[in-house]
C-alpha cells in the first residue's frame, strides 16, 4: 500500500477539488411567454452548485454558439436526485459540472416582447420551419432548436433527436456546433446515426459501414436486415453481428427493430471502419468528435484505472 500512497496523494487532491462548490448564481427573475416541450413538473431551483459565474467574455461577447445570454432562460432537470437548476445561457448550460448527468431542458423565452428574432434566430427559424411560421409560432420552433442544443439524454425517446424534424436538426446542427453533443446532432441531421424503423439507404440514412454505438433497452430481442430494393435479403442478423458492422449501399433498405442507435464509422484508407461518433466517454469514443475535450475522457480512463488499483471489499462505482 504505500508503495501507491505517492499516486493516492494527488488523486484525492485533485478529486477534493473537482467536486468542491462551484460559484452561485445570482438569482433572476424571468419572465415566461413561450416554453419548449417539457418534462418534470418540481419548481426550479435557483441556486444550483453547478453554473459558472459569467456567460461573456471579457470583451462582452456570448461564449460559444448559440443564444444571447439572458434572452432565455433553461430549466434542466438531472437523471440522479438532483434539484432542477435555472440557467441563463446555453453556455452556461454546457459549462455546468453536472453536464452528463442532466436529463433535459426546458426553454424559456424572457426577451423583450413581443418576440422578435434576431438575423441569427431567423436563420434558425427558417432552416427548422423552410414553410415559413408566424411570430407565435417561429418563437416556438426557436425554442425547440435550442432545446436540442442543451442536453438530450435519451435521443430515441420523447423528444429526443430521433423524433425531431430534420428542420430542427439542420438549425441546431447550425446553431451550436460546439456544444457538447454538437457533433452528435450533425450525425442525426446528416443521416449518420439513426435508431430503430426503416429507412431508405441514400434518403433517410447515408450509406457506408454501421455499428450499433447505443444498445436499446431490450437489445437482447435485437433484429436488423438489409434488403434490396426489390426485396431480396442481403443481410441480417441480431446483437452479436450489430456491433460489429454492417454495409449500407444506396437503394438498399435497413430495417432495425430493438436494437438501438446506429452509428456511420469512419473508414480507413483500405476501407476498415476505424472508429465512430459514439457517446461521451463510452467505449469505442473519439473525444474531441462530440465536443467532450480530450482530456476529460483521457483523465476518466486514468483514474479508473488507479483506482482499480487499490485494494477494497466494496465494488467500484463506473467514473
Amino acid at each position: 500500500m504505500r508503495r501507491l500512497f505517492p499516486i493516492v496523494v494527488p488523486l484525492v487532491v485533485l478529486l477534493a477539488a473537482c467536486t468542491g462548490p462551484s460559484p452561485q448564481p445570482t438569482p433572476g427573475t424571468t419572465t415566461a411567454s413561450a416554453t419548449a416541450t417539457t418534462s418534470g413538473t418540481a419548481e426550479p431551483s435557483h441556486s444550483p452548485s453547478t453554473v459558472p459565474s459569467s456567460s461573456t467574455s471579457g470583451d462582452g461577447e456570448p461564449l460559444g454558439e448559440g443564444d444571447e445570454p439572458d434572452r432565455y432562460a433553461y430549466r434542466c432537470t438531472s437523471l440522479d436526485a438532483s434539484p432542477e437548476v435555472q440557467l441563463s445561457s446555453l453556455a452556461e448550460v454546457w459549462a455546468a459540472t453536472n453536464y452528463t448527468r442532466m436529463g433535459s431542458c426546458d426553454v424559456t423565452y424572457t426577451g423583450p416582447e413581443p418576440f422578435q428574432p434576431t438575423p441569427r434566430e431567423a436563420e434558425a427559424i427558417s432552416t427548422a420551419a423552410p414553410g415559413g411560421a408566424g411570430d407565435d409560432d417561429g418563437l416556438a420552433v426557436m425554442l425547440d432548436v435550442l432545446r436540442l442544443c442543451t442536453r438530450v439524454s435519451d435521443e430515441s425517446g420523447p423528444g429526443g433527436f430521433q423524433g425531431a424534424g430534420h428542420g430542427a436538426l439542420l438549425a441546431a446542427a447550425s446553431l451550436c456546433p460546439d456544444a457538447p453533443q454538437g457533433k452528435i446532432i450533425a450525425a442525426w441531421a446528416d443521416g449518420t446515426r439513426v435508431g430503430d424503423g426503416m429507412y431508405q439507404v441514400g434518403e433517410s440514412v447515408q450509406p457506408g459501414k454501421y455499428q450499433l454505438v447505443k444498445q436499446g433497452p431490450v437489445a437482447a430481442e435485437c433484429k436488423w436486415s438489409v434488403a434490396a430494393a426489390g426485396g431480396a435479403l442481403a443481410a441480417g442478423g441480431g446483437l452479436p453481428a450489430a456491433g460489429q458492422s454492417i454495409d449500407l449501399a444506396t437503394g438498399q433498405n435497413f430495417t432495425s427493430d430493438k436494437c438501438g442507435i446506429w452509428g456511420k464509422m469512419y473508414v480507413d484508407a483500405a476501407g476498415n471502419g476505424v472508429g465512430r461518433i459514439s457517446n461521451a466517454c463510452g467505449a469505442g469514443e473519439h473525444p474531441n468528435e462530440v465536443g467532450i475535450p480530450r482530456w476529460t475522457c483521457a483523465g476518466a480512463v486514468f483514474f479508473s484505472s488507479v483506482w482499480q488499483l487499490l485494494p477494497s471489499p466494496v465494488a467500484q462505482e463506473p467514473v
